[in-house]
């Protein structure tokens, strides 16, 4: 019976000596020990006969292990070799400033300003009420111009892989 409470154990239980029979024969080797008694090692009896279907070592044969080109599976199949890898090689992306100019105008007034409008408040805050404001109507009229040409339809045969 085990213990339920996992204490250790008395030394005049049981198990102890089932522990000790079982760690003695799992170290004992049969081939370092070839005087030994013959009912002294495991799978056999007291005369020494071998026990049937008990787990004798023996060598094993590597054909056990080598299948039949029939039997292959999935995982055993080897593509041809191509040349080409099948990576993908983007196109070369235009310069940065060949686009639409008033795009490229409204894209850095819409970011600019509020960066502007950021390091006015934190480095010149006295600065004239105009600048202000105009930052202000700026960074509104360049994002008001980017959503107006944001397209207004779906294109039914665009899967959307191209930007």
């Amino acid at each position: 019976m085990t213990n339920p409470f996992h204490e250790p154990a008395e030394s005049g239980d049981s198990d102890d000596a089932v522990w000790e029979d079982l760690v003695r024969r799992l170290e004992a080797d049969p081939a370092a020990a070839p005087d030994a008694p013959p009912g002294d090692s495991p799978g056999t009896d007291a005369s020494g006969t071998v026990l049937p279907g008990a787990n004798t070592p023996r060598g094993v044969d590597p054909q056990l292990f080598r299948m039949h080109p029939a039997l292959t599976g999935p995982r055993d199949y080897e593509g041809p070799e191509d040349d080409d890898d099948g990576a993908f090689i983007p196109e070369e992306p235009p310069a940065l400033g060949s686009g639409n100019p008033l795009l490229n105008l409204a894209w850095i007034c819409a970011a600019g300003a509020p960066m502007a409008l950021l390091l006015l408040a934190i480095f010149w805050r006295r600065a004239p009420m105009p600048l202000w404001i105009g930052l202000v109507v700026i960074a509104v009229a360049a994002a008001v111009f980017l959503f107006a040409r944001l397209p207004r339809h779906r294109q039914d045969d665009d899967d959307g892989a191209r930007v």
